[in-house]
């Protein structure tokens, strides 16, 4: 054998080897994230049921839900009120306050929830009264799912 033509060879095994090798990992990684939940897809948990709803002052619970940034996994916990709007459909709003984070609570006596760290101030329909927050409290999508009150995970 020519020695060109041994350096040809080889130079031809060794890039199809290193095509195969990455063809092999994308092959892997395809399968690996098919098991990984759509990103795309909506998830729901269910709050509370709707007989916890009472008209003179808002639900307090919490969930949690998995979220997936990449190959990052992480447990995130959510604070909320449930309550209904004049109409008496249910409204799921964040505890989190718009200014900077804090977290809200509601005040039975005046009616609003109010973020002690700031003096931000909302009213019973999560909208802003006074105080530095620069917008409404966050509004999360829910739905009712039979006797159950279900939140968008996102």
């Amino acid at each position: 054998m020519i020695r060109r033509g041994f350096l040809a060879t080889t130079a031809a095994l060794l890039g199809a080897a290193i095509a195969g090798g990455f063809g092999l990992l994308a092959t892997l990684f395809a399968k690996a994230t098919s098991r990984w939940p759509a990103r795309h897809a909506t998830r729901w948990t269910a709050l509370c049921k709707l007989s916890d709803l009472r008209d003179d002052a808002p639900f307090e619970t919490s969930f949690t839900f998995e979220r997936f940034e990449g190959w990052y996994r992480e447990k995130v916990a959510r604070q909320v009120y449930v309550t209904r709007d004049a109409q008496g459909a249910p409204v799921v709003f964040s505890r989190t306050c718009t200014h900077l984070g804090c977290p809200v609570k509601w005040k039975a006596q005046s009616k609003t929830f109010r973020c002690a760290c700031h003096g931000g101030v909302f009213d019973a329909s999560g909208s802003v009264v006074e105080g530095p927050p620069p917008r409404a409290l966050d509004r999360l999508p829910c739905r009712i799912a039979g006797e159950l009150i279900e939140v968008e995970e996102a």
